[in-house]
């Protein structure tokens, strides 16, 4: 297997985002609904919305039936052939009232289906459209709804799948400069995946763990440079690792007192990054001390300081 195009790769499944956004719609009910007033045709309209249902993220593009039916962004054709993720509504409920007249409410499934991509390093959200299940039977209703409606779901929408974003910047308590170079979206995960040096990258050829809720990839080098990153941080502590000091019977008494230097030689294996080897450097310093059977006072005998 050749070596990854990045350095690190997050993946998160589904279910996971999911729990996230039912979070969201259950401590910031706030965000998830609103009203706006718009003059259309010299007819004022008022819009009510409010999704009284949590959110969710289905991986994949919509079909062909559904895509049909969407209502698509400017310039936007064809679906992409990949990155494509549907922020679902389940049950968005609106009222729409012209001229302070009696509102009409509606209740749909809505889906808003954009692409994850990455430019100039970092990840964006590209909306494709709004998709209604159950849209105003009136034509004018439509056209008011897509014309105030569609873009503060869009907006919606995006803010929630850019609140998806997975940063990777502190790692094991070290900072790191990681830059997304790709976004790959499969039937399970959402999986961005940063590296030390920008360009493109590609996730063909990888396989990503099958039966993880999220998973973390870390490339070899990125785990020899934490790895050791770690090991200067903890010998700055300047803490024994050892220090004993046995009673010998009343004949003598041994310390031992040893610190962690740091690693040598560190080597993570290509195939395996959580297998490692090294050499440990330690200083440390021990002694004897013999007592004589005739006096009280003791006799240092042997004491010495190593490196190894």
């Amino acid at each position: 297997m050749t070596a990854p195009a990045f350095d690190l790769a997050v993946g998160v499944s589904s279910g996971s985002l999911d729990a996230g956004l039912k979070q969201l719609h259950a401590g910031h009910r706030g965000l998830l609904k609103g009203d706006h007033t718009e003059v259309v045709s010299d007819v004022r309209y008022s819009v009510s919305w409010d999704l009284r249902e949590p959110p969710r993220v289905s991986l994949g593009a919509p079909d062909a039936a559904r895509w049909k039916k969407t209502w698509k962004q400017k310039g936007v054709g064809a679906l992409p052939p990949s990155g494509v993720v549907q922020l679902v509504m389940p049950q968005l409920w609106f009222s729409l009232a012209s001229n302070g007249g009696t509102p009409s409410e509606l209740s749909s499934s809505v889906a808003v289906p954009a692409r994850l991509l990455v430019v100039d390093g970092a990840v964006q959200v590209e909306l494709l459209g709004v998709w209604m299940e159950i849209p105003p039977a009136d034509g004018n209703d439509r056209a008011v709804l897509r014309q105030i409606l569609v873009p503060r779901l869009l907006k919606l929408g995006s803010g929630l799948l850019e609140g998806l974003r997975l940063p990777a910047q502190d790692l094991f308590g070290q900072q790191v400069s990681l830059t997304p170079v790709l976004v790959d979206v499969t039937d399970r995960y959402v999986v961005v995946g940063t590296s030390s040096q920008p360009g493109a990258a590609s996730a063909s050829g990888v396989g990503w763990p099958p039966d993880k809720e999220v998973f973390c990839l870390v490339s070899p080098a990125l785990m020899t440079t934490l790895v050791g990153a770690a090991a200067q941080q903890e010998a700055k502590k300047q803490e024994a690792v050892v220090d004993a000091k046995e009673s010998l019977l009343g004949v003598a008494d041994v310390t031992l007192e040893a610190h962690f230097r740091g690693l040598e030689g560190l080597r993570v294996e290509a195939q395996d990054p959580t297998r490692l080897s090294a050499g440990v450097d330690l200083s440390w310093r021990g002694a004897v001390t013999l007592f004589a059977s005739d006096t009280d006072e003791g006799c240092a005998l042997v004491e010495a300081t190593q490196n190894m």
